[in-house]
């Protein structure tokens, strides 16, 4: 994640919050077959899109729209091997 300012507490997003959306997205997709869940259904399971998906999960799971200073999540590094990696960073 990155912030121009901290919070009133002196946090960009709270590391209690950020660990438990990607833990549920990732728990989603563990163990299972993930062309059997949506959207991996109709589109290709890359490494490319696996980080775009992490990416929209855990940012709509945190609602960073509300954060007070804005927050953005500045990118998801998926590995496909220990040297080919995929990232995504939103516009």
């Amino acid at each position: 994640v990155e912030g121009r300012a901290l919070n009133r507490i002196g946090l960009l997003v709270d590391f209690v919050d950020l660990k438990r959306a990607v833990r549920a997205t990732c728990e989603r997709l563990d163990h299972q077959f993930i062309n059997d869940l949506e959207p991996f259904t109709i589109l290709n399971p890359s490494a490319e899109n696996l980080a775009k998906y992490l990416y929209d999960e855990v940012a709509s799971m945190l609602d960073l729209t509300k954060s007070d200073p804005p927050v953005r999540i500045s990118q998801v590094k998926v590995w496909e091997t220990d040297t080919s990696i995929a990232l995504y960073r939103p516009d």
